[in-house]
């Protein structure tokens, strides 16, 4: 689904993110973690072309389509229809005067749907990520965060996008909500093959559903690998340091796969003692 290879994106003279290598395959989610800056979300918006004014060399294809020399055309027809990007606040890109449903209904024309056939997919697209059809007459002023995130990766799955690139798709949900939207991401990714890459600095969050981790600082990758056992041997100073700071994890010795269905071993953040075994 996606193939990054030696990729650098510049400002200038600086070097803001850098991947050597970052696969992700039908089915599974993979995972980029770091702080604020460390180039997590620079290297999720150029996988789909999106950074601008910026110099980038490497090799980036998704789903068969070589990103860094793809025209215009091209990119407009991946993006949507093969690849959707997902931001962390979907309200603020809803028009607030259209309906939920002609909003999608007008995102499924411009691939070429139209009429029953586009109503047929909105209604089973918004029932996939276990919303009520009937939210497609509601305004984005009349739903609740979850529910629009829940939206737009139903956008998503309506216009047949087969890749998934979420960029802190929860970081302002509650932790309820947050759960929620993680649970529909796990579904679909079992269910469908769809394909994630996410980008976080919740640790917790991640050890639910990644697969694999990848961790950035300063816009270089310092550690990755199988999310169990980056989790629980992890290698990198930084990485043992972004563990510690997660204040609870599941600490009765399972693994996050077992806990939450999915890939993890969140537990070991308790060797340093914060692990206790609470709600969250």
């Amino acid at each position: 689904m996606v193939a990054i290879r030696d990729l650098t994106v510049r400002i200038g003279d600086r070097v803001i993110a850098s991947m050597p290598e970052l696969d992700v395959a039908a089915g599974e989610c993979v995972a980029i973690v770091g702080e604020s800056g460390s180039g997590k979300t620079t290297t999720l918006l150029a996988t789909l072309g999106l950074v601008h004014g910026a110099g980038i060399t490497g090799a980036i294809t998704v789903t068969g389509v070589d990103v860094t020399s793809a025209r215009p055309a091209e990119l407009r027809g991946l993006r949507g229809s093969r690849a959707a990007l997902v931001m962390q606040s979907p309200q603020a890109a809803l028009n607030p005067v259209m309906r939920l449903g002609t909003l999608m209904r007008r995102a499924l024309a411009r691939h070429g749907v139209r009429g029953a056939e586009a109503r047929g997919r909105a209604e089973e697209a918004v029932r996939a990520v276990l919303l009520d059809p009937a939210i497609l007459s509601r305004y984005p002023h009349q739903v609740s965060g979850g529910q629009a995130q829940r939206f737009a990766i139903a956008l998503a799955l309506a216009l047949g996008a087969e890749i998934l690139l979420a960029d802190e798709p929860t970081s302002a949900l509650d932790v309820t909500v947050q759960a929620e939207v993680v649970a529909v991401l796990r579904r679909l990714r079992d269910e469908r093959g769809l394909a994630v890459l996410l980008v976080s600095h919740d640790l917790a969050l991640v050890s639910t559903i990644a697969d694999r981790v990848v961790v950035m600082r300063d816009g270089a990758v310092v550690e990755s690998g199988p999310a169990a056992e980056v989790f629980a041997r992890p290698r990198d100073a930084y990485t043992r340091e972004l563990i510690a700071a997660v204040p609870r994890l599941p600490g009765d010795g399972e693994t996050a796969r077992d806990a939450n269905g999915a890939t993890g071993a969140a537990d070991t953040v308790g060797a340093d003692g914060s692990g206790d075994e609470e709600g969250r």
